[in-house]
């Protein structure tokens, strides 16, 4: 449970700067891309934020990159120590900082942190749902009456569905496979239809981009990155744009763009909260899409310089914060210095092995070391020039001995004494 807490405390480390980096890129991007290109612009940041959590796990599975180094210079696995160890042991006198003791704590608080937003994402699932029961439809003949000059507009035939609410304050889109649009039942009744049917259009193109479906992705992303200042900054950047993409199919027309400002001016007063598995046509900065459309020319601030320098400056921080210290358990104690005899021994070579012993007699064959009886020989032990190890046999081989009689007999009880001569050793008779 430690191991798997520490793993993703080291993810988490990894996303932090990551998220950072990711930022600082679309920062720069949409920067150049300027304010008259939207859909860019939307794909832009939402990459830059959906990329973030696989590439800090990415990051985390990866082979550390002096191991990797150590791996391509050739060193062979019988004379090498383990990659693991060369890319954890630093160098003498060389401190470092090791974070792994905080990874298992950070795992935990990220694990706490990420429970609390999925709970708060299902209430408001939840929430939605009861939205989408409570509201009562309209008739498929007003709908399709509303529906019809947005439909032709965008070239859209697939089955949109429509109710009324009073539960909600603006046009509010549910649900990807089977849309529902939502209306304030007071918007009905005092919403012109020109400023309706322009809505109703902004409502059917986020339908067509399945952004409902993208947005899901985009919330499970967000719950993941609760921590992150700068994954927040993208999600607001991805809503902002999303709604300017949906602005910019509204008909050109002067008496269009007229009404839907309008529309838009009568939106801003009213409830624009909206739970966030939905999406409602006041999203994003409202002034900042009134502005665009009504001068789409007019220059205006985008991500300035000073954001772009900081973003940059931290994800440099961040990384080489992670680069310089130590995320995991060293698997060597790094206070443990070998002593000058162990070093020493470490930078001889290993002695050759040696030749097994060979058993000769006087005349230089090889002999057994064990007699025709099975019983051991004498040898005796000598080393040459070459480090070859001899045993060479002493003296003659014995004859076995005889066998014993059962009862001793005195006539044929001979001594034995090794010697052949039947008188040896007596007296006589």
């Amino acid at each position: 449970m430690t191991a798997a807490l520490a793993w993703l405390g080291v993810v988490v480390l990894h996303a932090t700067w990551l998220g950072v980096a990711t930022a600082a890129v679309a920062a720069i991007a949409l920067r150049w891309l300027g304010v008259d290109r939207p859909r860019r612009r939307h794909g832009v940041a939402l990459a830059a934020l959906l990329i973030v959590p696989p590439a800090a796990i990415a990051v985390t599975l990866a082979p550390p990159p002096l191991a990797a180094t150590i791996a391509g210079a050739g060193e062979t696995t019988e004379t090498a120590p383990p990659l693991a160890a060369q890319a954890r042991v630093p160098a003498a006198g060389e401190a470092r900082l090791s974070l792994a003791p905080a990874t298992p704590w950070i795992g935990l608080a990220w694990l706490l942190g990420a429970a609390w937003g999925a709970l708060g994402l299902a209430v408001a699932s939840g929430r939605v749902e009861r939205l989408r029961r409570a509201a009562r439809p309209l008739a498929v003949d007003d709908a399709e009456r509303l529906l019809a000059r947005a439909r032709r507009h965008l070239d859209f035939h697939r089955p949109v569905a429509m109710a009324r609410s009073s539960a909600v304050g603006v046009p509010t889109l549910i649900g990807w496979w089977r849309p529902l649009v939502v209306l304030p039942s007071a918007l009905l009744d005092r919403v012109p239809d020109e400023e309706l049917e322009c809505l109703l259009i902004h409502e059917l193109a986020h339908v067509q981009r399945a952004d409902v479906a993208w947005n899901w992705l985009q919330v499970l992303v967000e719950v993941a990155l609760f921590f992150h200042p700068a994954a927040r900054w993208l999600a607001q950047q991805v809503r902002h744009e999303r709604e300017c993409c949906c602005d910019a199919v509204v008909p050109p027309r002067q008496a269009d763009l007229v009404a839907y400002v309008r529309a838009l001016t009568r939106l801003a007063a009213a409830d624009r909260a909206a739970a966030s598995p939905a999406l409602s046509a006041s999203g994003g900065t409202l002034v900042n899409r009134i502005e665009r459309l009504v001068d789409p020319t007019a220059a205006r601030p985008t991500c300035s310089l000073g954001l772009c320098f900081t973003l940059v400056l931290g994800a440099v921080a961040g990384g080489a914060t992670l680069w310089l210290c130590d995320v995991e358990e060293c698997p060597v104690p790094l206070e443990v210095e070998a002593s000058a005899e162990q070093q020493l021994a470490a930078a001889m070579p290993a002695a050759p092995a040696r030749a097994p012993l060979k058993f000769i007699d006087h005349e230089g064959n090889e002999v057994s070391p064990n007699g025709p009886d099975g019983q051991p020989r004498a040898f005796g032990f000598f080393t040459d020039e070459h480090g070859q190890d001899f045993a060479v046999l002493l003296g003659p081989d014995k004859a076995p001995p005889r066998k014993r009689p059962e009862a001793p007999i005195p006539f044929l009880d001979l001594p034995d004494d090794g010697t052949d001569d039947p008188g040896a050793g007596t007296d006589g008779c």
